[in-house]
C-alpha cells in the first residue's frame, strides 16, 4: 500500500483513545443499533461545540467529554461485543476525500493506524537498553537468557568493526519481511525477533509488555519510513546503535536521486549522540562520487569541539588510506540549527562569514 499524504491525514484525525479500545456502546444501544460481534460498521465522529457525537446509520451518541478533541473524522469500525452485550469499536480503516470525488475508505489495522500515529526516533527501543527495565524483570524465571541475548546485541566502541556494524543493521529488524520474503532465515540474534520473543514470555507471565512492545513500534515505524521512501524512488533508513562503553547513537542513510542520474546520486549519514563526557554532537556527511566526502560537525561541548578540530588532518589521513578524500569538514561548538537556521547558514557560507570554523582539508 502507498501511504499518500491525505491518507496520512485522515489517519492522523482519528481520536488515539478510539484505537485503545475503549470506545464503548451500551448494550442497550448496542442492541438498538442491531450491532453484531465481527461486523464492520461506518461510523463518524463530530465535535460540536462542547458535545461529540458518535454517528452510526442515523443513531447519534454522546461521548464522553474526555474524549473531546481532533477534527471530525469518518471511519470504518470492526464491532466486538463483550459478555455483558455491550459492543466496543475499533477503527479498522479511514475516509479519504479525493477533491470532487466520493471519498474512499482505506482498510486499515488498528496496529496499523499506530503505526501512523506513531512518533518517529528511537526513545522507546533506548529505554529498554537503558532504563533498568531489563534489570528490573531479570528475577523472574526463564528470563535470564533472553534478557542476556537483549543485551548482548549492543556492540563496542573501542573495539568496532565494519564486519560487527553491517551484522547489526541487518539484525536491526528493518529488513525482516525482505529477508523472509527471499525464503532466507532470520538470525537468531535479530533484535526484533528477539524483543517479540520478550513479549511473549513477559504475557505469560502476567507482566506488561507495553514498554517492549512500543520499542518494536519504533522499529516497524522506521520500517515503514523506509519502505514509503522506496516508493518515491528514494532509500532512507534510520537505526539506533546501543553501545555498551558509549551510550547509544542515533543513525540514518538517505540517497535521493536526481532526475534519471540515480547512480551518480550523493549519499547522506546524519548520526546524533549526547554524552556525559562529550556533551551533545551532530554530525552530516555527504559522500558524492562514492568518495568525496562533505562533512559537518556540531558539538555543544568545546572541548569536543577543539579536539575535533585538532584531529581533522589525522582523520583525513586515514579516510585517505582508505580511497576516501574530504572536500570539507565544517565543525561548530553550538547545537545543530533547524532546517530554517540551516538555509541562512549555507548562504552566510558562501560569504565567508559563517561564526562557526570552517576547516578545508586541501587548503
Amino acid at each position: 500500500m502507498i501511504i499518500t499524504a491525505d491518507l496520512a491525514n485522515a489517519v492522523s484525525k482519528v481520536n488515539p483513545i478510539f484505537l485503545e479500545g475503549t470506545l464503548k456502546i451500551a448494550a442497550a444501544d448496542a442492541k438498538m443499533v442491531g450491532l453484531r460481534d465481527g461486523q464492520i460498521v461506518q461510523a463518524v465522529i463530530e465535535n460540536r461545540g462542547d458535545h461529540t457525537k458518535l454517528l452510526i446509520g442515523n443513531k447519534e451518541f454522546e461521548l464522553p467529554k474526555n474524549m473531546h478533541g481532533g477534527e471530525n473524522s469518518k471511519f470504518q469500525a470492526k464491532v466486538t461485543i463483550l459478555n455483558n452485550g455491550s459492543a466496543v469499536l475499533n477503527p479498522a480503516g479511514v475516509s479519504v476525500s479525493g477533491g470532487n470525488s466520493p471519498p474512499i475508505f482505506f482498510p486499515l489495522s488498528p496496529h496499523f493506524m499506530n503505526l501512523l500515529l506513531h512518533s518517529s526516533g528511537f526513545g522507546n527501543l533506548l529505554n529498554i537498553y537503558s532504563s533498568g527495565f531489563l534489570s528490573s524483570i531479570s528475577s523472574h524465571s526463564g528470563l535470564t537468557d533472553i534478557i542476556a541475548k537483549i543485551l548482548g546485541l549492543r556492540l563496542n566502541l573501542s573495539t568496532l568493526t565494519a564486519s560487527d556494524l553491517k551484522a547489526f543493521i541487518l539484525n536491526f529488524g528493518l529488513f525482516n519481511e525482505s529477508i523472509l520474503a527471499k525464503r532466507q532465515k532470520l538470525s537468531t540474534t535479530n533484535q526484533k525477533v528477539l524483543l517479540s520473543q520478550l513479549v511473549r514470555m513477559l504475557t505469560e507471565r502476567g507482566i506488561d509488555p507495553q514498554l517492549v512492545n512500543r520499542a518494536i513500534l519504533d522499529i516497524e515505524a522506521s520500517q515503514l519510513e523506509t519502505n514509503q521512501s522506496l516508493q518515491n524512488r528514494e532509500i532512507f533508513f534510520s537505526l539506533m546503535l546501543p553501545f555498551k562503553d558509549f551510550g547509544s547513537i542515533d543513525f540514518s542513510f538517505s540517497k535521493i536521486a536526481s532526475g534519471n542520474n540515480e547512480k551518480d546520486a550523493p549519499y547522506t549519514f546524519n548520526l546524533h549522540t549526547k554524552n556525559e563526557k562529550l556533551g551533545e554532537i551532530w554530525l552530516r556527511v555527504v559522500v558524492e562520487k562514492r568518495i568525496n566526502l562533505n562533512m559537518q560537525m556540531w558539538a555543544t561541548d568545546e572541548q569536543t569541539y577543539r579536539k575535533a578540530k585538532y584531529g581533522v588532518s589525522n582523520l583525513n589521513r586515514l579516510l585517505s588510506d582508505a580511497g576516501l578524500n574530504i572536500a570539507a569538514f565544517e565543525i561548530f561548538n553550538e547545537e545543530k540549527p533547524g532546517e530554517k537556521e540551516m538555509e541562512k547558514e549555507r548562504k552566510v557560507v558562501g560569504e565567508n562569514i559563517l561564526s562557526g570554523s570552517t576547516v578545508d582539508v586541501e587548503a
